[in-house]
């Protein structure tokens, strides 16, 4: 069974954008000051995501004092190949100022981080396994053209 998820991302301005999600949500993103660029926004995503996996089963007990995750990678620039990332590592900084279940709470989150990113956060599953991506265009031109000198 899938459910069919969709983002939009309008251009604001030079190299500013705006995603706009199904639900209406936004966000501002890009290069240049003050803006998250899309490989940071793909970190973001994969935080985001473990983040919320972890959330609930964990936090069922009470709030935490920290709850922050950082990831770290490597941006991979080779002359022979295309610009990617790689070595992506998820760190969970966690402070509880108690903890009522009988497990141990360094196995318990090692359980619930190893089921987010076996099992439950899409963002991790696709980026450990791969997705197909396709890319099209639709190019429509409003004014008049000029033709190129020599054009036929």
């Amino acid at each position: 069974m899938a459910e069919h998820l969709q983002v939009s991302v309008a251009r604001t301005g030079f190299e500013r954008y705006r995603v706009t999600t199904a639900s209406g949500a936004q966000l501002e993103f890009g290069r240049g000051e003050g803006l998250v660029q899309p490989a940071e926004m793909l970190m973001a995503a994969l935080a985001g995501c473990m983040a919320v996996c972890v959330d609930k089963p964990l936090t069922r007990g009470g709030e935490p004092e920290r709850f922050a995750f950082t990831v770290d990678a490597d941006k991979l620039k080779d002359s022979a190949g295309p610009v990617r990332l790689d070595g992506l590592d998820v760190t969970f900084d966690l402070a509880l100022t108690e903890w009522t279940r009988r497990q141990d709470p360094e196995v318990f989150v090692e359980r619930l981080m190893d089921a987010a990113h076996e099992r439950i956060c899409a963002v991790s599953r696709t980026l450990e396994h791969g997705a197909a991506v396709a890319a099209s265009a639709q190019v429509e031109i409003t004014g008049a053209t000029v033709e190129e000198p020599g054009g036929s």
